[in-house]
């Protein structure tokens, strides 16, 4: 009984720790938003978007998924000090190939008209890399200890939003909020790699290739979902930078930011209740569930719709307001995002269909690239065909997320 308790408050422990990141992380965001986008101006803030969107992309290839899975490997081997630190100095090894190639590919990339104009930044922010290399919170939620992650990560933000206020001042300080954005995060790197030597005792060592193709192998479909998971946000900012001008990203980002913290909820909802999921396969609690986020995601849309020029003059200011029918459309993405969450984790993955769950994201990401094609092959690309597309594309995950479900006879019989 003493076990079980121990167990369930550091359970507790680590949930409370894991959401104050999330909210202070997301607290912080919003609090910059509207900031910078009273200061830098729609253009300029779109510019930041639009780069961030690419670099997105490059961090999310630094990462390969180990921020997933790699706490895996600390909690299966936390007793065996040598191999946790073959472990983590292969994670490591694999970040740092990660974003030598990173740099490789970005210098290709910006030979393209769109992306040449905006090298500097772009090559500036990809320095963010080596935060995300060299921050192991994957190694802190492994031993179950969050405590040391969740100060980093506030210092780090909070020199951020002070040195931003500080010296972010007209649309002529991008670059120069840009370089704190890097700072914070190598800040952040290099704080938590100094905590893993100094209070975990982690001893750097070379490793074979073989063992670190191993890791790779074994993280592939975490990176490649987790990717695509997030193709249909990062790649409609893009495609809208590329195509129109950057007032126009900074209005979809806006509209959009607002949408996903109303997501929020749900996200965390999934990761309450998959390991009890998991553990029981209890197939009437989780149909209520599903209902349940389906209701509470139509109540949430309607909401969103009642007050979305309010909503947008708070975090954009009143500028934005000419951004309402954008987030009023984007809004719709709500009650099918709640259902799909619970659909994936907590239907396909619970009961067992890994396969099933990755590829409904490689099939609606590759259904969203066949009509980008097609929107540009006709020339038929405008700024609310990409909205609708944004929208259309979750409605088609959250169909073959439920089209598994019939088939595997998960919750229907």
């Amino acid at each position: 009984m003493n076990r079980l308790t121990t167990d369930n408050l550091i359970i507790l422990k680590n949930i409370s720790y894991l959401s104050f990141l999330r909210f202070f992380n997301i607290g912080i965001k919003f609090f910059l938003v509207a900031y910078l986008v009273r200061v830098l101006g729609e253009i300029s803030y779109g510019i930041l978007t639009w780069s961030d969107s690419i670099i997105q992309f490059f961090l999310l290839f630094i990462n390969f998924g180990f921020n997933i899975y790699a706490a895996k490997y600390i909690v299966e081997n936390r007793d065996q000090k040598d191999i946790i630190n073959e472990i983590t100095s292969s994670i490591f090894l694999i970040k740092i190939t990660l974003f030598i190639i990173s740099f490789i590919l970005l210098y290709f990339l910006t030979f393209l008209n769109n992306f040449e104009a905006h090298k500097s930044i772009l090559f500036l922010m990809l320095l963010m890399g080596i935060g995300e290399v060299f921050f192991p919170i994957w190694y802190f939620q492994g031993i179950e200890k969050l405590k040391a992650a969740t100060y980093i990560v506030v210092i780090s933000r909070i020199i951020l939003v002070v040195g931003t206020l500080i010296l972010v001042k007209t649309s002529d300080d991008l670059k120069t909020h840009v370089l704190l954005i890097v700072i914070s995060n190598i800040l952040m790197g290099l704080l938590g790699y100094v905590t893993l030597v100094r209070y975990y005792k982690f001893s750097f060592r070379w490793i074979k290739v073989g063992v670190l193709f191993k890791f790779v192998n074994e993280a592939s479909m975490f990176f490649l979902g987790r990717f695509l998971s997030l193709t249909f946000n990062f790649a409609t900012i893009l495609i809208i930078g590329i195509y129109f001008t950057m007032d126009y990203v900074t209005g979809f980002d806006i509209a959009l930011k607002i949408v996903l913290v109303a997501i929020i909820p749900f996200d965390m909802l999934q990761q309450a209740v998959f390991p009890t999921i998991s553990r029981n396969k209890n197939k009437v609690v989780l149909k209520n569930l599903i209902g349940l986020s389906f209701i509470l995601g139509m109540v949430f849309m309607f909401l969103l719709y009642i007050f979305s020029g309010q909503l947008l003059a708070l975090f954009g200011g009143h500028e934005m307001i000419k951004y309402q029918n954008v987030l009023e459309a984007l809004a719709l993405i709500i009650p099918f995002v709640a259902v799909t969450f619970m659909l994936g984790t907590c239907t396909l993955v619970a009961f067992g269909y890994n396969k099933e769950f990755n590829y409904s994201l490689i099939l609606s990401s590759i259904v969203y690239i066949v009509i980008i094609i097609i929107l540009m092959l006709f020339n038929k690309v405008t700024f609310w065909n990409l909205v609708y597309l944004r929208i259309f594309s979750d409605i088609i995950l959250v169909s073959i997320r439920l089209y598994y479900t019939f088939k595997r006879k998960i919750l229907f019989t």
